[in-house]
């Protein structure tokens, strides 16, 4: 405070201040002796005073006062800023600590989820291997046919499938490839199946079926998935093979050679409703084999990117016995030691039958005659031919014979007219049997349902212009036998017409 300089005495600051240090101070100075003091001001603030006599005889002392916040200011700003860090710094270990708590609850949560979700895809893995066969031999009574599949899916449930059952001495089986992978494909392997299962218990003809499934899943595909699918019918009688495929790989026969079957060109199912489907035919000997696969076998690839290939598995079917258990397992073999430590990438499912012998055709029974007419009716006289003939036989008078052959044409033509879509071929099978004085007929298709025994009778009080169209060969039919039967067995119409006959002895 330069104002005070040579004109205020220390004795003048002492009494301004309550320290009696000052005092101290100046009487050890006047002494002219050295030392150190801390002194308080009115307000408290401390301040520490150094004090020596001048060198040199000059009767002068010199005291040197440090405020203590001056000494310490310095020190004072590095704790301010460190508390400051410290506060900072223990904000961020909060928050750290709070996002780590929070992490790990989020952790906890996804490794239940994880944990769930895969217990439940173990249990659709479960319930979609459950749906296929995997029993083999799966009819250990039925010496007619050897059968062997295997399915591997790529992840924990896939989009393949096969599937196949007995049903009237045939063999009906199917292998397909849902497009996809996980979840989605497998929801859409078991509705193919299940779909499978349903329209093959009734219907014989692979086409149709075919035709049948694809309708179904096309109206239901708003996610644009599709399917191929194999669906052969093989008869266990005779060998006869059926087949329709929808852009599925061709399966393989191994008869001599392994050679392809020949496909058409169908689309998959599921992308275009109403498309008709084809029917192929074939005939398998005992011994031969047939074998079919999904692309997961072809398109298995090793660490180098090569495809298994097509050529490599004939070239391996070419070379096995003709038994499904060695071809399945000689086959997966060798897709194991071509992809050797390479990731599976593609569901793998593979299937073959070989049929040991056949059963040879159904005959009919002693009292029994039968004819097979396709739907046209130019061959209706061939029916009228053999009514007589069996008629006579057993004996019927002519009067019965005509009421017969009026009621059973009347049948014939509805069916030939009706029952198949226009513009495709049918058959129509006519049994006779004799027994105890009746004689019945049975008339059996395989085409659209229809039951006769329905229709209503028509108002014969009517003006023949006034009455509506249909009923009045129905109508005949009824007049003309004694009882007519229908029934839809195994994706047949099966019309039994019975008239108990008046002989002329």
């Amino acid at each position: 405070d330069k104002s005070m300089v040579m004109n205020t005495t220390i004795q003048e600051v002492a009494e301004q201040f309550n320290d009696t240090m000052i005092d101290i101070v100046n009487s050890n100075m006047v002494s002219g002796d050295s030392g150190e003091a801390v002194v308080h001001d009115n307000n408290g603030d401390k301040s520490y005073i150094y004090y020596s006599p001048v060198e040199g005889n000059t009767g002068w002392s010199m005291a040197i006062v440090f405020p203590h916040k001056d000494v310490y200011s310095g020190l004072y700003k590095v704790g301010n800023h460190l508390f400051i860090f410290m506060i900072l710094g223990l904000l961020l270990m909060m928050f750290i600590m709070w996002r780590s708590i929070r992490g790990y609850i989020r952790l906890q949560a996804a490794t239940a989820d994880k944990e769930r979700m895969g217990s439940e895809l173990r249990i659709a893995s479960g319930i979609q291997m459950g749906m296929l066969p995997k029993t083999f031999p799966p009819y250990p009574k039925l010496e007619e046919v050897s059968m062997f599949g295997s399915l591997v899916p790529a992840k924990e449930v896939g989009g393949d499938l096969y599937d196949f059952h007995v049903n009237n001495d045939k063999l009906f089986f199917c292998i397909g490839d849902v497009s996809g992978k996980g979840v989605p494909a497998a929801l859409v392997m078991a509705v193919t199946r299940s779909l499978f299962r349903s329209v093959s218990s009734h219907e014989n003809d692979p086409s149709k079926i075919m035709t049948t499934m694809n309708n179904a899943m096309s109206e239901m595909n708003e996610s644009s998935m599709f399917v191929t699918l194999f669906i052969g019918v093989l008869n266990l009688r005779n060998g006869q093979l059926n087949y329709s495929n929808a852009g599925h790989n061709p399966s393989v026969t191994i008869k001599d050679k392994a050679e392809k079957l020949p496909v058409d060109a169908n689309i998959p199912l599921g992308l275009i409703p109403n498309w008709t489907y084809t029917n192929q035919q074939s005939s398998l000997q005992p011994g031969d084999t047939i074998f079919l696969y999904t692309d997961g076998l072809t398109e298995a690839e090793n660490a180098s990117h090569q495809l298994f290939g097509e050529e490599r598995m004939m070239e391996i079917l070419s070379k096995t016995t003709h038994n499904p258990h060695d071809i399945i397992n000689t086959m997966t073999d060798a897709i194991h030691k071509f992809v050797g430590d390479a990731e599976q990438s593609d569901d793998l499912t593979m299937l073959a039958i070989e049929p040991n012998q056949f059963l040879g055709d159904e005959k009919l029974p002693d009292n029994c005659e039968d004819i097979t007419l396709p739907n046209d009716v130019k061959a209706v006289p061939q029916l009228a031919s053999f009514i007589e003939e069996v008629a006579e036989k057993h004996g019927a008078d002519l009067s019965t014979v005509m009421n017969i052959n009026l009621a059973l044409e009347e049948a014939v033509v509805n069916v030939m007219n009706y029952a198949y879509p226009k513009g495709t071929s049918g058959e129509i099978n006519v049994t006779a049997s004799f027994n105890e004085g009746t004689l019945a007929f049975t008339l059996s298709d395989a085409g659209t349902p229809f039951d006769p025994t329905q229709s209503k009778e028509p108002d014969l009080s009517l003006e023949a212009e006034d009455r509506p169209i249909g009923g009045l060969g129905i109508h005949l039919i009824r007049q003309l036998m004694d009882s007519i039967e229908y029934r839809r067995e195994n994706g047949r119409n099966i019309l039994t017409l019975k008239k108990k006959l008046k002989t002329d002895n």
